[in-house]
């Protein structure tokens, strides 16, 4: 019998993804471009008006948008 064992996984890739950043300072809120539902959104945390940003994350497919060619 073999146990699966999360530890012998690998890493996954980070890559740079496009994402909202809150423009509050104290307010650590984000989201990730693609997964966002409007072309420029209000903080789900504090209601913070919202600007473009960057980060280092595990690429992630959103599957709910339609594709529009």
């Amino acid at each position: 019998m073999s146990y699966y064992n999360k530890r012998n996984q690998e890493p996954l890739p980070k890559e740079d993804v496009s994402t909202w950043e809150c423009t509050k300072e104290d307010c650590i809120g984000w989201s990730r471009k693609n997964f966002a539902g409007s072309d420029t959104p209000t903080c789900p945390l504090c209601g913070s008006k919202m600007i473009d940003g960057v980060r280092s994350l595990v690429n992630l497919q959103n599957n709910s948008q339609t594709a529009s060619s």
